[in-house]
């Protein structure tokens, strides 16, 4: 097993180079590899240096903004009470992007402690694991009331030179020099601007956005395999759809217990079993506070259970993200048509996209999401800095 190997020999795991781009994190690896360093604390064996695990930024109840330099003292942890504040930033935001949205983030906060400070007139959110802090978006210029341009993808407003110097400071002080100094989700429009600055721009995993009444119809021969199958799940199966209520919370809760071991059983390699361990608590969030987070979501009930559901949210008037979808995996058509079904209500309350998020480096997964023909591949980028 590929992270036992890793664990169980952690001199193969070397400090950042400085050239180095971190593109994608691995929470189960860090996660197994803290713990055989704590056990060999307790038997006397050299200990790696101290974890950032915990969280590093002192929290504050109502931090001051700050001008110039970020410190400890200007942060706050991230609670579902910061949510209008985010949105308000976002609202200025029309990157299609799913990653700018508050419940994009705040669904993973077990795994991602997330801290924010305003700086000059910027709301910056940061995240850390045991390798360090970094920002998983730009920092977000708060709403002046100035209308964006009219284009189809208004243009994403710009973060201040001064702005970007100092969150990338503070996390270069708190991280010691690493390279996983970094932030995340620049969208294609902000590539260039930071270029020009100075600062090392290189993609990630793109977004998949598709048009909703294409998914929602699945006409023509291009999507004759998944039409066949929700037609197959509606002539076998005895079922409903209904809008998720509290009351689904603890058969959904099982059901992706039994979702995640069917997935097991299928002989998910190490990187995609450790990612269906680490969503557990990100679908726990979502059944949970899905009103708090502004969520929609739906269940499918096959023969008196709840067997499949989803959970979206608005990114733009015009742009439907979704975030989660679990499925019974041995009920044939189910999952295509839970996602039609998702697809059919955002197209009806008038989105004309679908955001589906990355595929995660999961060739399986992108295999799935290039089969429903997506209409653009959304460019999405790490910025680092060569300084």
């Amino acid at each position: 097993d590929t992270l036992e190997t890793f664990a169980e020999n952690p001199q193969l795991i070397a400090r950042f180079q400085d050239d180095v781009v971190l593109l994608r994190t691995l929470p189960g690896l860090t996660e197994r590899v803290k713990v055989m360093r704590d056990e060999s604390s307790v038997t006397g064996e050299p200990q790696s240096p101290p974890s950032t695990q915990h969280s590093v930024l002192r929290q504050a109840q109502d931090p001051e903004p700050c001008r110039g330099a970020l410190s400890t003292q200007h942060f706050s942890s991230l609670t579902l009470a910061d949510r209008p504040r985010f949105e308000r930033a976002f609202a200025s935001v029309e990157t299609p992007l799913a990653a700018y949205a508050f419940a994009s983030h705040f669904v993973w906060r077990a795994l991602f402690p997330y801290s924010w400070a305003e700086l000059d007139g910027h709301l910056s959110l940061f995240a850390e694991y045991a390798d360090g802090v970094y920002m998983p978006l730009p920092p977000l210029p708060l709403p002046t009331g100035a209308r964006q341009d009219a284009s189809p993808w208004p243009m994403t407003p710009r973060p201040s030179p001064a702005a970007l110097a100092a969150c990338f400071a503070f996390m270069r002080a708190r991280n010691g020099g690493s390279a996983v100094s970094r932030i995340e989700n620049v969208p294609d429009e902000l590539q260039a601007p930071l270029q020009a600055l100075g600062y090392r721009v290189v993609p990630k995993d793109s977004d998949y956005l598709y048009r909703s009444r294409d998914l929602a119809t699945l006409a023509g021969d291009r999507y004759k395999s998944q039409r066949a199958a929700c037609n197959r799940f509606e002539r076998d199966s005895r079922y409903r759809c209904e809008p998720y209520q509290d009351a689904h919370r603890e058969a959904s809760l099982a059901l992706f217990e039994e979702w995640a071991a069917q997935k097991e059983a299928e002989g998910l390699d190490a990187g995609a079993r450790h990612m269906v361990k680490d969503s557990a608590s990100a679908h726990r969030e979502a059944l949970t506070h899905h009103r708090a987070l502004g969520l929609a979501g739906r269940v499918v009930w096959v023969d008196g259970a709840v067997r499949a559901y989803t959970f979206g949210y608005e990114r733009s008037p015009s742009v439907f993200c979704i975030l989660l979808e679990v499925a019974d995996r041995r009920i044939p058509g189910l999952a295509q048509f839970l996602f039609r079904e998702s697809c059919r209500e955002a197209a009806g309350r008038g989105f004309e996209f679908i955001n589906t998020m990355d595929d995660s480096g999961l060739p399986g997964l992108a295999q799935s999401k290039r089969a429903y023909r997506p209409v653009r591949m959304l460019p999405n980028y790490i910025a680092t800095s060569l300084s």
